[in-house]
């Protein structure tokens, strides 16, 4: 097997963020729904997200610094003025309405007019849900984190989730039903990844104590046939 070694430091913030985007995948995404201080509604998605805790309920998101200038998205200016945030989670009917709310409209525009999707009022918050999202969650600002000052540059949002909204139809046994939400995730360039159907499978969790593959017979382990994936299956209980 040839490796190849490449350093972040030979890179530029486009070709970085290639790199990161085709090697960490799928992705989350967080549609992400704010307004400022006048009102005005934004909606856009970004697929640096995921949770961060259960007790307070908290999840993250990263609005980067643009790649070519280093400039703020709207949507991390909303934040930062109204410590406020909707995250709705994307399911493969909204991929093509959530893709022309990505584009980079003007300050002021309302992408749930440009994208079709239905605004309806949250319980504790300004920014509005997203109707058409199977589950979704309102957030109030926590956290602030800066990663840098230059094009590309992270920009956590950390938040925390007030409340959770789903679609009744997506729970089961009253929780969300991986199942029935065929969410999508990013990959890298335009690709995603439909989690549904046969790209669904279980792993159980190790029951009591596995034997580890240090402990399986010599002849088990210089099997030319099975895998280090295959002999993964091997358990012990205690």
């Amino acid at each position: 097997m040839n490796i190849r070694t490449v350093l972040a430091s030979d890179l530029n913030p486009i070709q970085a963020n290639a790199w990161l985007t085709g090697s960490i995948a799928p992705r989350p995404i967080a549609f992400a729904s704010t307004v400022n201080e006048a009102g005005v509604r934004n909606l856009a998605p970004f697929s640096f997200f995921n949770a961060f805790g259960s007790n307070p309920p908290m999840l993250a998101f990263a609005p980067n610094r643009r790649g070519r200038d280093g400039s703020t998205k709207h949507t991390y200016q909303n934040v930062v003025a109204t410590k406020e945030f909707v995250i709705a989670t994307v399911s493969h009917a909204m991929v093509q309405q959530m893709n022309v709310a990505s584009a980079e409209y003007g300050d002021g525009v309302d992408e749930f007019v440009k994208s079709g999707f239905t605004p309806l009022p949250s319980t504790f918050i300004r920014p509005a849900l997203v109707a058409e999202s199977p589950v979704q969650m309102e957030c109030r600002l926590h956290q602030v984190v800066e990663l840098g000052s230059g094009p590309g540059s992270g920009l956590m949002l950390i938040g925390e989730i007030l409340c959770f909204h789903a679609n009744e139809d997506m729970l089961t046994n009253d929780l969300p039903d991986t199942r029935k939400l065929d969410h999508v995730g990013r990959n890298g360039g335009a690709f995603y990844t439909r989690a549904s159907s046969g790209a669904l499978f279980e792993v159980a969790k190790p029951a009591g104590r596995p034997i580890g593959y240090d402990q399986l017979p010599e002849v088990l382990k210089s099997s030319h046939i099975l895998s280090g994936n295959d002999l993964g299956r091997a358990r012990e209980h205690s």
